[in-house]
């Protein structure tokens, strides 16, 4: 019995040692680097939890923010893989910010800010963050939330922000609503349509080149020989307005597949039936005694 009591004691004690030695996420080797074109505003920052960075940052017109650290269990002291990884940017006077950290399968990290081309979600803010470094598992290790310090964007690369009607300055007397100016509306005025002078004028020159065609036919008639043309003209005139009335249902209500195999079709029949004709009438023509 007393052995019993014995070994559930050691028991016991196991379990609370295992709970007292819970593990945590943490941090090494982190580390801020900050470097600039010409090199005159370059700086290295240790990090070292929970101590933030010593003083603000200021970024400058293509300037590089690159934040670099190893995610550990600080029970262990062995690299870890958050599922969680995310770099916390508070706007005091507007949205906040959370971008992503990129980290490793043995837990290292890093996440790089070129203000040459920011991130798109930096860029419509007032340009002044607290940053805070949010890491978390899905066991049982503890977050991390360690505030980093403060980190500023150079105005220039930054969006005009959307001004909203309670950020501008009240004014003593002035009603939240008032009635605004009417708007209106002008719409196109109709097409005016054309005169019946002009109409009679158009129609006649449109129609003057045909009475001189059909003038001159006139005269032509009695000295030209009209010959029955052979049956395979009469072939090719009929597939050529086959092929018109095809053109016309697709523009009806045909689909283009629909169109394509049987024009195509017909187009292959016009085609030999068309060498045919012309065959026969130079056949006729060379037998009459014309020029080949």
């Amino acid at each position: 019995m007393l052995s019993s009591i014995r070994r559930l004691a050691v028991l016991g004690l196991v379990a609370a040692s295992s709970v007292l030695a819970k593990g945590s996420i943490g941090i090494k080797q982190g580390k801020v680097a900050v470097t600039s074109p010409d090199g005159l505003g370059d700086a290295t920052y240790t990090l070292k939890e929970p101590t933030p960075l010593p003083s603000p940052i200021a970024l400058s017109e293509g300037s590089t923010f690159k934040l670099s650290f190893s995610v550990i269990d600080t029970a262990t002291g062995e690299g870890v893989f958050p599922q969680q990884a995310h770099l916390l940017f508070e706007d005091p006077k507007g949205d906040d910010v959370t971008l992503p950290v990129t980290v490793k399968s043995n837990g290292k990290a890093q996440l790089t800010i070129n203000t040459a081309k920011p991130h798109p979600s930096l860029l419509s803010t007032h340009g002044s963050f607290h940053l805070t470094l949010l890491l978390s598992s899905l066991d049982s290790l503890t977050p991390l939330s360690y505030p980093l310090g403060e980190l500023s964007l150079p105005s220039s690369i930054l969006t005009p922000l959307a001004r909203k009607r309670h950020d501008l300055p009240p004014r003593q007397g002035d009603p939240a609503f008032h009635p605004q100016q009417e708007i209106f509306h002008t719409f196109k005025e109709d097409p005016k349509t054309v005169g019946w002078t002009l109409s009679i004028i158009g129609t006649v020159v449109t129609l003057a080149p045909w009475t001189v065609l059909l003038g001159l036919l006139g005269k032509l008639s009695p000295s030209l020989s009209f010959q029955t043309p052979p049956t395979s003209s009469y072939v090719f005139l009929l597939v050529l307005a086959a092929l018109e009335a095809l053109i016309f249902v697709y523009w009806l209500k045909l689909k283009l597949y629909h169109l394509l195999p049987a024009f195509l079709g017909l187009s292959v029949v016009a085609t030999w039936t068309g060498i045919i004709a012309l065959r026969e009438l130079r056949t006729r023509r060379l037998k009459a005694g014309g020029a080949p």
